[in-house]
């Protein structure tokens, strides 16, 4: 019982058109800054309240 070979047809890319009469652009607003941010290099170099350590003073010895 033999199967019946098929011929090969070879693919053809007749003719490629591209349409560039739309365009769209999706863009967003960019967002505000968050208050409360100080930038870096700007101002004082102290933190705006001291570090309170939840340990005693010496919590490895």
């Amino acid at each position: 019982m033999g199967k019946k070979k098929r011929r090969y047809v070879r693919p053809e890319v007749i003719r490629i058109e591209l349409d560039n009469s739309i365009s769209l652009v999706m863009m967003t607003t960019a967002p505000p800054h968050p208050p409360g941010r100080r930038r870096r290099g700007t101002g004082d170099s102290q933190p705006d309240s001291p570090f309170s350590s939840p340990f005693s003073d010496k919590p490895f010895s």
